[in-house]
């Protein structure tokens, strides 16, 4: 299965910039506990107009925002769908929107240490890191990210263990939001085929 890091596409020049959640710590949506957090009532407030799109990220933890018909090509997954979910789909008030779009946040809890080291060039925290030595081990940038389909264990939607920043997809959900039409997604190949910096 071919994988790929879900990104915001930046050159839609006019589209809108979201803040973050309200009255949430937002790190949290990128490193939730294992259990599934519940859905509450999450409000965002738009930071800059423009243009609606169907993918967006969200304030300072780029939390990902997704339109209904976005919402409406994840059906059927087993990430998505009860009872063996993994990625809640939160509704979510963005004040100042469109009343006739709903808007959801997506809150992916699946952690997958799945890096081809191998292929990948990166460098982690270190034990005495002056800014974040609670890091230490963990990765800290990639010059290039390849993901090993083996360790994914087919999953459709998952973050990376020790870089949960990187949200990662497959094929699959690739494929149904291009179906969809889906604006404001960007696909990026972490198989190896691409250099991609993350």
């Amino acid at each position: 299965m071919n994988y790929y890091l879900l990104r915001q596409d930046i050159s839609i020049a006019d589209r809108w910039a979201l803040g973050p959640v309200s009255d949430l710590d937002n790190w949290r949506l990128i490193t939730p506990p294992v259990e599934l957090m519940e859905p509450g009532g999450y409000t965002v407030d738009i930071r800059q107009d423009g243009v609606e799109v169907d993918y967006s990220l969200a304030g300072y933890a780029s939390a990902p925002v997704l339109s209904a018909k976005a919402c409406a090509a994840l059906a059927g997954l087993a990430e998505v769908d009860a009872p063996h979910r993994h990625v809640v789909l939160a509704p979510l008030v963005v004040v100042g929107s469109d009343p006739d779009r709903a808007y959801f946040l997506m809150i992916v809890e699946t952690r997958l240490d799945c890096v081809d080291e191998d292929r990948s060039e990166f460098g982690r925290f270190e034990r005495d890191d002056p800014v974040r030595p609670d890091l230490a081990g963990q990765y800290q940038y990639f010059f290039n990210l390849v993901v090993d389909p083996g360790r994914a264990a087919s999953r459709h939607i998952f973050r990376l263990e020790k870089y949960p920043g990187a949200l990662v997809v497959s094929e699959d959900v690739r494929v149904r939001f291009e179906r969809a039409g889906m604006v404001g997604a960007r696909f990026e190949s972490v198989n190896g085929d691409a250099r991609i910096v993350a």
